[in-house]
């Protein structure tokens, strides 16, 4: 009788654990395909015995996939001195190593100390150097071309964060410039202006790979809005494709421990996932 109370009060706690486990994972974020995989595991874990290291081993790795940061941006600490210092303190020598992950966080404060770049394109002058003259005092670096083939000459040469063009020009027109655009920087953020609100423009735009569609006459706090939506989103792509630093050696050797000095003196976290 005392064993059937055990049984069943291990039944139980089984049921309580899958049922934990489960909302983890539908609240983690994580993609299909991952979810996929950690529910076949939780309904193999049902119905293995607790005892067992297989469980253990079971349990174990669904509790990891549910710990991932999935879908949630995070960023560098940008602290050279603080990642230098954790870096020589844990590691003596790897200079090769070291030396790399100082660079890519100086790069990485060049760029965000960096005052965004705006191309505005608009063969309609006094509109052109109004948002201008605009931009300028919101402190971005901005540049203007007068119509397309202008600005095919300045996007040979320079990206740009934001290009902000209007549609309709002799020439070359906004299509052009975003074809353009899109196929030499495309992280570069695009956003159309025209004098000729239709539907099937601003369908078009979006289509070809604008970010943003405004219609004249505009307010310019709409266009100030936009330019910050642009930014925003550029910065969050670049930084979800993260960087890819790749090491090898024989077992022993220290990967591992290098690997997770680097995520410390990034400001991140370390997963170590063997394959």
């Amino acid at each position: 009788m005392r064993l059937f109370k055990k049984n069943n009060q291990i039944d139980e706690n089984q049921v309580t654990i899958v049922e934990e486990l489960k909302r983890k994972i539908s609240q983690s974020g994580m993609p299909s395909c991952v979810e996929d995989i950690a529910l076949k595991e939780l309904d193999l874990l049902s119905k293995m015995n607790p005892s067992t290291a297989e469980y253990t081993i079971t349990l174990t790795y669904i509790e990891y996939l549910t710990s991932l940061p999935w879908n949630k941006k995070t960023s560098d600490n940008l602290d050279l001195e603080r990642a230098e210092r954790i870096l020589n303190e844990r590691h003596y020598g790897l200079y090769g190593v070291k030396n790399r992950i100082l660079e890519h966080l100086a790069v990485k404060i060049l760029s965000s100390n960096r005052t965004p770049r705006i191309l505005v394109i608009d063969d309609e002058e006094i509109a052109r150097k109004n948002i201008e003259h605009v931009l300028t005092k919101e402190n971005y670096n901005v540049m203007t071309a007068k119509n397309g083939a202008e600005a095919f000459k300045i996007l040979d040469e320079q990206e740009f964060e934001i290009v902000l063009t209007d549609i309709r020009m002799e020439g070359l027109d906004g299509f052009a410039v975003l074809e353009k655009v899109k196929a030499k920087y495309p992280n570069t953020k695009v956003i159309m202006i025209t004098a000729y609100p239709a539907l099937d423009n601003a369908v078009e735009a979006i289509k070809r790979g604008a970010f943003h569609y405004i219609a004249k006459p505009f307010k310019i706090e709409e266009v100030k809005l936009a330019i910050k939506q642009a930014i925003q989103d550029r910065v969050s792509t670049i930084s979800t494709k993260g960087s890819i630093l790749c090491f090898a050696g024989p077992p022993g050797t220290g990967k591992t421990s290098i690997g997770k000095s680097i995520a410390d003196a990034l400001g991140r976290k370390f997963a170590r996932i063997s394959l």
